[in-house]
């Protein structure tokens, strides 16, 4: 009977815990729906545009030091997650002071730093950990309502980090409150092992306080390795597939999908920028995968689907189609906004020959491009620019072990003008902008390049479709031409040698290269080393080794009788 007594008395407590909790935040809601601090958005302000607020409070009255920050420290991109969609990394253990900064304004900057990732689904992972000044619960409240729908619809999960009980509650109670259906994206998480199960943590540049409180919860992080089975197609080196040349054409998974992407889906908005449920992905890769199974109709699956695993293809690739040692050579781009035909050239002579080693990688980026850039022809209606084309695809061409260096090469930052701190002061409190380690320039990276790539397709790609083309009509002469029974030359007649059957070659041959390189006494510039950054140099002095010896390959192989067929002369050279 007591034991009955003490559990309704403490049934009692824990609704009575409940109501009293639920009244404070609906008064905190309807205290936040009063008169606002001015300035903390533009509709306080009468006659002051949206653009022209943005502005305005990016710059501040510090000059933009705290929007650099929110950008640099608070506020990070961290790659893409398993599904491909992009992940941003929050710090609470980088919150400023309040007594120091406006935290108004400190939300707004907040809200313009999502405005770029928004409208793309994307991942959300905020480390909850060492935050040395904690936002009062009316901040949070008021932070939690104007990220509103526009910021929540395309938030496909939200991972919170070493959280604070309060917080936990506090949030639970929102939810359960106010949108029961984002709580469902809300996932608790306790450990960096727990969090390394859900998204690639080698991504997110973990602050050493973060890392320091998780030894607190586990004494070791486990890493999946996430290894998959053999795979026909996933995975799989590129030049498996296509052939060093592209000889054996566009793998399955790429041609099925462009083909139904350039049919289908050119209209589609937001084309790239959808992710569809993961199960979905296993079953078109399971189809791929099946013995006996060549393609897969996606007419069954939809637009979003073909896209994604498009880009799903391409991240996979065991060499990523932009390696590391060619991030510099990108960053030396001429900006496309000043010089645009001089970036074009430079993007086709140096960057594209750079990176079409194996040559068929040319190929593949013609292909992908090409479609890109049809897309980004009908972007008045499906809201797909180059410049959001290029932001949605970079993140999957890139992978080095620097996952901070990959994440600057595919930032699309737009704070990135702002004036950065200078200080003096040796002070190292957090009330002071502390912006040391952050990007010092704004240079172009793979966004801008991919950008132009699409913006300028037919100048840059112009030598590769040709190449190309020429390659195609070669192979059709190999499988047309009649079979020549071979001609026994007359004894001591040179002249008389067998010709050479079939087309010259498109290109020379990789001992070819390498022995006229080894006679100009270079090193070959594919040598992947990833400690060596490779130049425009080397870019020049390979295309003119593999130049000569193509020439050498085919006057060698040339037929003496020079009444016969001209077009069997003609040799392709380019950056094949």
């Amino acid at each position: 009977m007591n034991a009955s007594n003490g559990f309704a008395d403490f049934a009692k407590k824990f609704n009575d815990f409940g109501n009293q909790l639920g009244d404070n935040i609906k008064r905190v809601f309807n205290e936040s729906q009063g008169p606002r601090r001015a300035g903390s958005s533009s509709d306080d302000v009468l006659g002051l545009d949206a653009e022209a607020f943005r502005e305005a409070t990016i710059a501040g009255n510090d000059g933009g030091e705290l929007a650099t920050y929110v950008n640099e420290k608070l506020v990070c991109e961290a790659g893409v997650d398993f599904d491909s969609r992009p992940m941003l990394a929050f710090y609470a253990c980088r919150l400023l002071n309040p007594d120091v900064v406006d935290y108004d304004r400190l939300l707004n900057l907040i809200q313009f730093r999502l405005d770029d990732f928004v409208e793309s689904d994307y991942t959300v992972v905020l480390f909850a950990a060492s935050a040395r000044y904690n936002p009062s619960i009316k901040w949070l409240f008021n932070a939690y309502r104007r990220l509103g729908r526009k910021y929540k619809k395309n938030l496909k999960a939200l991972y919170i980090v070493h959280p604070l009980k309060w917080v936990q509650v506090v949030m639970t109670a929102m939810n359960a409150i106010l949108s029961p259906k984002f709580a469902k994206k809300v996932k608790w998480i306790d450990t960096l092992s727990e969090l390394a199960q859900a998204v690639p943590i080698n991504q997110i540049n973990i602050p050493p306080e973060v890392y320091q409180f998780n030894t607190t919860k586990e004494a070791q992080i486990k890493v999946p390795t996430h290894g998959r089975p053999p795979s026909r197609f996933f995975g799989v080196p590129l030049e498996q597939l296509m052939g060093a040349h592209g000889e054996q054409g566009l793998p399955a998974p790429v041609a099925d999908a462009l083909d139904y992407l350039y049919t289908n889906a050119l209209e589609v908005p937001d084309l790239f920028r959808r992710t569809p449920p993961p199960p979905t992905l296993q079953k078109l890769r399971n189809q791929y995968e099946a013995a006996g199974h060549v393609s897969v109709a996606y007419a069954v699956w939809g637009e979003h689907v073909a896209a994604a695993v498009l880009k799903t293809w391409c991240r996979e690739l065991p060499q990523p189609i932009i390696p590391p040692q060619y991030y510099e050579l990108i960053r030396q781009l001429p900006d496309p906004a000043q010089h645009p035909d001089q970036a074009a050239v430079y993007t086709r002579d140096i960057v594209l020959p750079a990176l079409s080693d194996p040559p068929c990688v040319s190929l593949l980026l013609a292909a992908l491009f090409g479609l890109l850039r049809a897309v980004a022809d009908h972007s008045a209606i499906n809201n797909m620019t180059s410049a959001k084309l290029a932001a949605a695809w970079a993140p999957n061409f890139v992978r080095s072990s620097q996952p901070d260096v990959d994440i600057s090469m595919c930032s699309v930052t737009r704070f990135s003008e702002a004036p950065r701190a200078k200080h003096n002061s040796s002070d190292d409190d957090d009330d002071v902008l502390d912006l040391s380690g952050g990007a010092s320039e704004n240079r172009p990276n793979v966004v801008t390049l991919a950008r132009l790539m699409i913006d300028q397709y037919q100048l840059i790609f112009k030598p590769t479709l040709e190449a190309a083309e020429a390659l195609a009509k070669q192979q059709a002469q190999r499988v047309s031409a009649p079979q020549k029974p071979p001609r026994t030359p007359a004894a001591g007649s040179p002249g008389d040698l067998p010709a050479h059957s079939g087309p010259a070659p498109a290109a020379a041959s990789d001992e070819d290269i390498a022995a006229v390189v080894a006679e100009l006494g270079n090193a070959r510039v594919s040598d992947r080393s990833p400690d060596r950054a490779v130049t425009a140099e080397d870019i020049t002095r390979r295309l003119k080794a593999e130049q000569e010896a193509a020439v050498r390959n085919a006057s060698n192989s040339a037929p003496q009788d020079k009444q016969g067929n001209d077009d069997n002369d003609v040799i392709v050279v380019g950056n094949f």
